[in-house]
């Protein structure tokens, strides 16, 4: 329980692009299956859940699915245009690449920007040691960071701990290992 009525979650896109390739391998249950399914159904378990995405983040994903992924304009274009739809009240906009957050590489900035502007409650990537700084709290080493900043928090989970929490109802967005 987080004391939220509704969990905000902001998705990298590494995470939606392991979902797709999952799905088209045929694999079920993955972890970035799973917190996709969330988005898509808008639900962490019994709680409500809103997915916090910027159109720069959803143009990038494009530009992957397509150039680096192999998949066919019209097929990202459907991806892309689906995931939109999972942010229900709409996607968070943010105007990006402003420069506020100092992370060196661009797209994680606009990420990160785009959770913060979108008060997520928990930011999902597979690549934690981008977005973490040097005086962000580990919860668990590699796995769970909580970052603070301009009186916010935001928890940094990795995909295989925030799918777990799905998983097991303890959807510990707080960043308390406990579960409490």
């Amino acid at each position: 329980m987080t004391g939220h009525s509704v969990v905000r979650i902001c998705l990298d896109l590494n995470v939606w692009c392991a979902a797709y390739l999952a799905d088209r391998a045929g694999r079920q249950g993955t972890a970035s299956q799973t917190l996709v399914e969330a988005a898509r159904s808008g639900q962490a378990g019994r709680e409500p859940l809103q997915l916090v995405v910027s159109w720069g983040m959803l143009e990038r994903l494009k530009l992957v699915l397509v150039g680096q992924l192999q998949f066919d304009l019209s097929e990202a274009s459907a991806l892309v245009d689906a995931i939109a739809g999972y942010a229900h009240i709409g996607p968070s906009l943010t105007l990006g690449r402003v420069g506020v957050i100092p992370i060196h590489d661009i797209e994680d900035r606009h990420v990160l920007e785009t959770a913060w502007a979108g008060r997520a409650d928990v930011l999902v990537t597979a690549n934690l040691q981008d977005f973490v700084q040097d005086d962000d709290e580990i919860v668990l080493e590699g796995r769970t960071y909580r970052l603070t900043r301009g009186g916010g928090t935001m928890i940094l989970a990795h995909p295989f701990e925030a799918a777990g929490w799905l998983r097991d109802g303890t959807w510990r967005i707080t960043g308390d290992a406990t579960g409490a």
